[in-house]
């Protein structure tokens, strides 16, 4: 068998040879490097990405300082709303002695004093007490104005008044349940940045 390739043939299948090197290089060579770029270029967006947003957090670091001076602020004024004693037995006391300067200064007599079992509302202790007040209804409002205005959290939680004398309609006589709050052993502490 003889094959005769003529010069035309020839400059096909050099052709042809050069495709398919070319066409080799290209899918053997060319595209695992592109593939591979590609793939280095999205990592190194990704990790500059990362980067700028790092940078945006720390840029904000002055804003949560801040933040946190107020929430501090905030937890300090709250915390001096509460009874400052910690223990129920100590807090009672103190709330009595509140209650009962609150009566001198407005002129109502204290005819007994009950202390009510400790109480949680809220997850929050709370210490009742019960006063039986005598007084007219000028001294009494003076009372209930002085517990409303105070700079600790008290709750009044119940008010019974009556007329106890038929000549003189101005004397009455109060049940009044006062509740103080005493601040709460469990709260976490404050997160620093």
């Amino acid at each position: 068998m003889n094959l005769k390739i003529t010069a035309r043939d020839k400059n096909f299948l050099i052709a042809g040879g050069a495709a398919l090197g070319l066409y080799l290089l290209i899918v053997l060579v060319a595209q695992p490097i592109y593939a591979a770029q590609k793939r280095a270029d999205q990592q190194i967006q990704t990790k500059i990405e990362f980067i700028k947003k790092y940078y945006e957090i720390l840029n904000q670091k002055p804003y949560y300082e801040s933040k946190n001076r107020v929430n501090q602020q905030t937890r300090a004024a709250l915390s001096r709303k509460f009874l400052s004693e910690n223990n129920t037995s100590l807090a009672t006391a103190g709330l009595q002695k509140i209650l009962e300067g609150f009566a001198r200064q407005s002129g109502v007599t204290v005819e007994r004093v009950r202390v009510e079992k400790t109480k949680t509302l809220q997850q929050v202790p709370a210490v009742p007490i019960e006063l039986t007040l005598r007084s007219n209804l000028r001294n009494l409002t003076q009372f209930v104005f002085r517990l409303e205005n105070f700079e600790k959290f008290l709750l009044v939680e119940e008010i019974v008044t009556r007329r106890i004398n038929k000549a003189d309609p101005e004397e009455l006589q109060t049940r009044i349940l006062v509740t103080g709050f005493i601040k709460p052993t469990d709260t976490a502490a404050p997160h620093k940045i």
